[in-house]
């Protein structure tokens, strides 16, 4: 059971479970380091590094979310 305090939270963290490899611990751990926004525009510039600096976030992984996410968020 999750609980987010808005709904772009909820919605980041929707759109990065539904990516391979990343469960509600790995989502929680970034969506703690970057709020939703920052993800957003981590994921535009293709910024793994911003990504990759969440707890239980490597290279290839950090990698995979930025090139989905680019597309999934707004």
């Amino acid at each position: 059971l999750y609980a987010f305090g808005s709904t772009g939270e909820r919605e980041a963290f929707r759109a990065l479970t539904d990516i391979q490899g990343v469960g509600g611990k790995v989502a929680l751990a970034i969506l703690s380091i970057l709020d939703p926004a920052e993800l957003a525009r981590a994921a535009a510039n293709g910024d793994k590094a911003m990504v990759a600096r969440a707890n239980g976030v490597g290279p290839k992984l950090a990698q995979r979310i930025v090139n989905e996410l680019g597309t999934k968020l707004g």
